[in-house]
């Protein structure tokens, strides 16, 4: 098996070599909060605090920080960090543009942030906590990082999202193999080498890193997408926060199951 550190490493080699692509094929706004693909953002799901001017906000796993910047937009006074200086890149680039100011880090969700940042209002992520070869050391220290009463909020990819959808007998549904132990959502490069993965974790076992990190939950949320029947892709790119072509290909499927899980807590 392979080595934590190493891990790490492939994580940062792989958003390195992706991040211009990435953020050229996938329409991530930075007028909404996004959760994951297809589903609604925060306007629809209201997980944020109402009011966030003024609040310290910590993202990990931040990408090009859409979500950080989203905040900031609206009076937050935010930092964010991620293991890729090429998504780093693209989010300063991003920030400058739209004329919002945040503090950018080069580090990975693992690490600790400086005891000089201090606490903060609320920690957030989207969906980069699958990545971690330690999700539950990343909690933890996300947990350290809340100020009393803060918020902890971030999605993953949810235990079902590691099915396959399969035709049978002139019907059609999820085939979960294993949910105890789902399949990982394996990344191959050209040559099919394994270059990234995203692990996916049953909801209860989520749970427990959340209670043993010393927060309560204050919801699970496990969004339907946005419904997109009757719209054409310039529809979609609006409704939905975070959105692709190749993503859509995938609605009629994400109808019956949820992509994501999204877990609200809070420190005592």
């Amino acid at each position: 098996m392979m080595e934590k550190k190493a891990i790490i490493e492939r994580n940062r080699q792989y958003w390195d070599a992706i991040a211009e692509e990435y953020q050229d094929e996938i329409d991530i706004c930075v007028n909404d909060f996004h959760y994951g693909p297809l589903v609604p953002g925060d306007c629809d799901l209201h997980l944020l605090p109402e009011d966030v001017k003024g609040l310290r906000c910590y993202e990990f796993g931040c990408g090009a920080a859409q979500n950080s910047l989203y905040l900031a937009s609206r009076g937050a006074v935010c930092v964010a960090s991620d293991i890729s200086l090429e998504q780093l890149e693209e989010a300063n680039r991003i920030s400058e543009s739209l004329n919002l100011s945040i503090e950018t880090l080069h580090m990975g969700m693992e690490e600790a942030l400086p005891d000089s940042y201090g606490k903060f209002d609320l920690v957030h992520s989207s969906y980069a906590l699958a990545f971690s070869p330690e999700p539950d050391k990343v909690v933890a220290n996300c947990a350290s990082l809340l100020k009393p009463g803060g918020v902890l909020l971030f999605s993953t990819g949810h235990p079902l999202f590691s099915g396959e959808w399969l035709m049978i007998d002139d019907d059609e549904g999820l085939f979960v193999k294993d949910y105890f132990q789902p399949e990982p959502d394996i990344r191959y490069n050209r040559l099919g080498e394994e270059v990234a993965r995203a692990v996916f974790y049953p909801i209860g076992q989520m749970a427990d890193w959340i209670l043993n990190a010393g927060l309560q939950i204050e919801r699970i949320v496990e969004p339907a997408p946005v419904k997109l029947d009757t719209c054409d892709l310039e529809e979609m790119m609006q409704k939905v926060p975070y959105f692709s072509e190749s993503w859509s290909e995938y609605y009629e499927q994400l109808k019956h199951y949820p992509v994501v899980v999204i877990f609200k807590c809070r420190r005592p």
